[in-house]
């Protein structure tokens, strides 16, 4: 019996290692006999190699054994008294032993293992998920670091346009003064001009009136020598005047080549300073562009970067989530099976006390077809003895 009981102990082992996450054992169950009794055919356990999917218990689904009796057949034998209680006592010691054994080892089995994993993919998937927080948090911190550097930048073009835009407008406003302070000058000089040819006109005139009345008082008074003198005075004081004149026109045209001449060295002054800052302006404004560019294609290549790596983060954690449902799965077959064995250690219990009781039994029966032996045998010495004292 304690026999039995033992190749049922290494049978319920061996299903508990081979369904256990902790362990890659494999056995094989004990086969029954086509007569009732077990025939306890256990196979090397052998390592398996490690496999992450869930064909690891597919073959350890729950199985219900049929319980058959496994009495076994008490012949009486005549053996020593004490010899046979010493070996009853002995069996029943070891199956009390083995059972507490067995019952510790499936509630350590059922409460470690599975809690312990499940732990830590739980930490592993929180790790993961940490990671991609923290790479969503400098993806935004890139991002905003970028528009705040586009606003700069932005800031600085519209800064340099009304810079610009000032520069043209002050500039054009002072070639607007100088030109209208030219045309002023040119106005007044005009109307100066003008109002010099009129008095010079109203003078002339005026002396030509006086000298008519002189030339005519002259004739009256003087004789035609005096009046020749006379006139040759006046032609000459005519050619002062129209030499006078003619130098007056030659300052008005000196002084409007001069104001020709400021005037162009001014309007290329204004055109090249213009040039210089159109230039200037293209300059910044092309290097400002290929900054940008530079800082799109490094916000690009980091962008896609982080999307990489997130992507690569969602699939461990997608993979996480896949192996720990795999794992909870598990964790719920083996509870199943845990149960089911749980329930055969019971009926097996139940079994062995119902054998203990059998046993105590057939070892009263066999006390008793001792004593009986022990009769018949001293009935069988004293006919010996009869039959040899008849003879």
């Amino acid at each position: 019996m304690a026999e039995s009981f033992r190749e049922m102990f290494g049978y319920l082992s061996d299903e508990f290692e081979e369904c256990s996450p902790s362990s890659r054992l494999q056995s094989i169950s004990p086969h029954i006999s086509s007569n009732g009794t077990r025939s306890p055919r256990r196979k090397s356990k052998s390592p398996q190699p490690p496999d992450n999917s869930t064909e690891r218990c597919g073959n350890c689904s729950p199985q219900t054994n049929v319980i058959r009796d496994s009495r076994p057949d008490i012949i009486a034998w005549p053996t020593p008294p004490n010899a046979q209680s010493a070996t009853n006592n002995s069996n029943q010691g070891n199956g009390s032993e083995e059972s507490t054994k067995l019952f510790s080892i499936l509630k350590v089995a059922s409460s470690t293992a599975p809690r312990g994993r499940e732990s830590e993919l739980k930490k592993k998937i929180q790790t993961l998920e940490d990671t991609v927080a923290e790479y969503e948090r400098q993806k935004y911190n890139v991002m905003g670091t970028f528009s705040e550097y586009r606003e700069r930048v932005a800031e600085r073009e519209r800064k340099l346009e009304a810079e610009y835009s000032s520069r043209i407008i002050a500039l054009s406003e002072e070639v607007l003064g100088a030109k209208k302070d030219f045309e002023a000058r040119m106005k007044s000089f005009q109307a100066l001009q003008d109002k010099f040819e009129r008095e010079k006109e109203q003078a002339l005139e005026k002396l030509r009136q006086e000298h008519q009345k002189e030339i005519q008082l002259l004739e009256q008074r003087f004789s035609e020598s005096q009046l020749l003198n006379l006139e040759q005075k006046y032609m000459i004081e005519i050619q002062r005047l129209e030499e006078e004149r003619k130098s007056l026109k030659a300052e008005k045209e000196r002084l409007g080549e001069t104001f020709e001449m400021k005037l162009r060295r001014a309007q290329s002054l204004y055109e090249t300073e213009l040039t210089a800052a159109k230039m200037l302006y293209s300059k910044e404004l092309e290097a400002l562009r290929d900054h940008e560019e530079a800082l799109k294609e490094e916000l690009l290549a980091r962008q896609d970067e982080f999307h990489d790596r997130l992507q690569e983060l969602q699939d461990q954690t997608k993979r996480s989530r896949e192996e720990l449902a795999t794992c909870k799965n598990e964790v719920t077959a083996l509870e199943k099976r845990l149960l089911v064995k749980e329930a055969e250690v019971v009926a097996i219990s139940k079994e062995l006390e119902e054998a203990r009781n059998e046993t105590n039994d057939s070892l009263r029966k066999l006390s008793q077809v001792e004593n009986e032996l022990q009769e018949a045998k001293q009935q069988y010495r004293q006919q010996e003895e009869e039959l040899q004292r008849k003879s």
